[in-house]
């Protein structure tokens, strides 16, 4: 059976590095409100005290429903150690059980670590154990107070990633004593110790003006979810353009919540380094994903309803809806559609346009495009599923014409069955940059990449694959774009008559080139990042 336990959040008044520290405020909370909170939610304290000298700290501590204890001076200044601490409380208490002291510095300290902690130690052949975390660095012992005769506490000098280090640092976060041994020896580390090893981001210990700014971030981050649909029926643009965004708020907490998506979407957020999860009941998934001092969710999966967005706002979320002609956009915080006209779906909280139009790295700081005057290439990509099989057909137009390098991007949803094979394919582009800059046409769908296409100032022709796109406001010749209509009503000799003319007159396609180029300022995530840091700090959009 357990012993009981006795917990001891000390937290006195003074601090050299930081005066009041542990009131100073952090997302309208004082620091000490974070590891009560996280000790409060572990459930494994028998008894939780607060120890202070600090009168103010107490009365806050006590008005929250904490037992408090005033420590005495001669152990409230900066001579006074952590074991003196405790074992003066365990003393006064008359505690025989074990004694757990959490520092008031550690405010990342989640509860899970903290009931795994008590857990292993009662369950330990050991009188003491204490929180660590592994320091990835290489690190050197200066034991001479002399850095010639420093030496390393490391073997080979390898890439820390590949590596795991063997140097633990002690966070002081965590630390627990059976309470006999505390009080008879009156010291939290014992003869036989154990070390808990903590994850990365629970480790920080507050010391500095520095780490009390790192935790402000940290706590006082938002949550943002990625809700996106990407499957072979819709292609992968709404991935990537969530993708793009998550780059632009890297200083937020992120978490991707995948509604109707194919595997593939989640084995590529994985490749870059993002979880996600599969949508399943939209209500929980939101709240099990909430945290930080404010949550909102980017729906970019097309049409929303009412119901999905009126949860979403029933949760807390701020909303943000992207390229959303659907029910549920007028109840939206803000809806940015970069390929609708504004009057489709007007209104103050609708941005519309290029300015808010998203791109790649890969498509940023691009070389000035090279018109060649006897052209050779023409790219044919038409997203990642190309439902009326846009693809195909352009591809057996060209094909057999002399002097034309053809190549076809074959996306994720799509075989390529039928590409005649006098046709480069080309399958999963790393950079579609390259590719797009290098020819002289594209032909491709009315979505963003017109966009991508802009950025290179490669000539476009564009036949949409429905109505829908048809739509698309960006996709006129006073931006530079050819367009041809809806696809499948445009006959073949229509398609190429204009490429082949295209291709052979030099000065329009200059013409196109530039006023392409002109259409895209290359600043649409960080407009949309800024507009939802706003909405997060409960700005108007």
């Amino acid at each position: 059976m357990a012993s009981p336990l006795l917990s001891i959040i000390p937290a006195r008044a003074g601090s050299r590095g930081i005066p009041r520290k542990n009131m100073r405020l952090i997302g309208g909370k004082p620091l000490v409100g974070y590891v009560l909170a996280a000790v409060d939610g572990a459930a494994v304290s028998d008894r939780l005290v607060v120890s202070s000298d600090d009168p103010e700290l107490l009365r806050w501590a006590g008005s929250q429903g904490f037992e408090t204890r005033e420590r005495p001076g001669h152990l409230a200044g900066d001579e006074a150690t952590i074991s003196e601490v405790a074992a003066y409380v365990a003393d006064e208490l008359d505690w025989v059980g074990d004694v757990a002291v959490f520092q008031v510095t550690s405010p990342l300290i989640g509860s899970g670590s903290i009931r795994s902690a008590v857990e292993r130690f009662q369950a330990a052949d050991a009188d003491s154990l204490a929180s660590c975390v592994r320091e990835p660095h290489l690190c050197w012992y200066d034991e001479h107070d002399d850095l010639v005769r420093a030496r390393p506490l490391f073997g080979a000098r390898v890439n820390r990633q590949y590596s795991r280090p063997r140097v633990l640092r002690e966070t002081g976060s965590i630390q627990l004593v059976r309470g006999a041994r505390l009080r008879s020896v009156r010291q939290m580390v014992t003869d036989r110790h154990q070390l808990f090893e903590l994850p990365v981001g629970e480790s920080l210990d507050i010391d500095t003006y520095e780490d009390l700014a790192l935790a402000r971030r940290r706590i006082e981050q938002g949550t943002v979810v990625m809700r996106l649909r990407a499957n072979a029926r819709v292609g992968s643009g709404h991935l990537f353009h969530c993708l793009q965004l998550a780059d632009e708020l890297h200083d937020h907490r992120l978490r991707f919540l995948l509604h109707d998506c194919d595997p593939f979407a989640a084995d590529l957020l994985a490749e870059r380094g993002y979880e996600s999860r599969a949508e399943t009941d939209l209500r929980r998934d939101l709240d099990e994903l909430a945290g930080g001092a404010a949550n909102l969710v980017v729906n970019d999966i097309l049409d929303t309803s009412e119901q999905d967005v009126l949860v979403e706002r029933s949760l807390g979320f701020k909303v943000v809806n992207i390229e959303d002609l659907g029910p549920g956009a007028r109840f939206a915080d803000w809806v940015v559609n970069a390929l609708y006209p504004p009057h489709l779906h007007g209104g103050p909280s609708v941005a519309c346009g290029p300015r808010f139009a998203t791109l790649r790295d890969e498509f940023l700081h691009l070389p000035p495009k090279v018109t060649r005057r006897e052209p050779e290439r023409v790219l044919i990509t038409f997203g990642g599923t190309d439902p009326a099989g846009l693809a195909v057909r352009c591809a057996n137009l060209f094909a057999p014409t002399a002097n034309i390098d053809v190549r076809v991007v074959v996306g994720p949803g799509s075989t390529g069955d039928g590409l005649p094979e006098a046709v480069t394919t080309l399958h999963q582009v790393r950079n579609m940059a390259v590719e797009m800059a290098e020819a002289d046409i594209i032909l491709t769908s009315a979505g963003r990449t017109v966009y991508e296409a802009a950025a290179t100032g490669t000539p476009v022709v564009v036949l949409a694959q429905n109505a829908r796109e048809a739509t698309h406001a960006h996709i006129g010749y006073d931006r530079g774009v050819v367009f041809l209509g809806i696809g499948p009503l445009v006959d073949d000799d229509h398609v190429a008559n204009v490429v082949l003319r295209l291709l052979g007159d030099h000065d329009l396609r200059v013409e196109l080139s530039h006023r392409l180029q002109r259409s895209i300022d290359f600043a649409g995530a960080s407009r949309i990042g800024h507009r939802i840091r706003g909405l997060m700090r409960g700005l108007e959009p």
